[in-house]
């Protein structure tokens, strides 16, 4: 059995036209995608402010923040382990997913490949000027 995973959803039997496949693929993609916003219980620009804002308040004292681990026993968290976090305790599983993409531009164009690296190879105050950026972003503010 290739997937034990009990919440596995497989995409409904594609037609047998390759370009009625893709449509089907596409159409559940989306499909999944427009519940996850559904549940979104406030407009998806202001979810993702409130997730990049708390996740930025977890790790604004240096004491909080980790580099080499999403989080410790301890509760010290890196800025994935930070937007994780802020975006379960919300609620707001689209909007994490939202504001992790924009963490992680900020990342490429400070030339790291991904936020665990821009974090684990940063200063405590780049990275909180990271999340900066990326409110502003979320603001409109850019």
């Amino acid at each position: 059995m290739p997937l034990d995973n009990p919440r596995f959803e497989p995409v409904a039997a594609a037609p047998a036209a390759h370009g009625g496949a893709l449509r089907a693929a596409l159409r559940a993609v989306f499909g999944r995608l427009a519940r996850l916003f559904r549940a979104a219980p406030e407009p998806l620009d202001a979810a993702v402010l409130r997730v990049l804002e708390e996740a930025r308040g977890l790790i604004a004292e240096r004491e909080d923040w980790r580099q080499g681990s999403y989080e410790t026993l301890r509760g010290e968290r890196c800025a994935v382990g930070a937007l994780r976090l802020a975006a379960d305790y919300l609620d707001y599983r689209a909007a994490g997913l939202v504001a992790q993409d924009m963490l992680t531009l900020i990342a490429l164009s400070r030339g790291y490949r991904d936020i665990e690296t821009m974090n684990d190879h940063s200063r405590h105050e780049a990275v909180l000027a990271a999340f900066d950026e990326a409110i502003a972003a979320a603001r409109g503010e850019d």
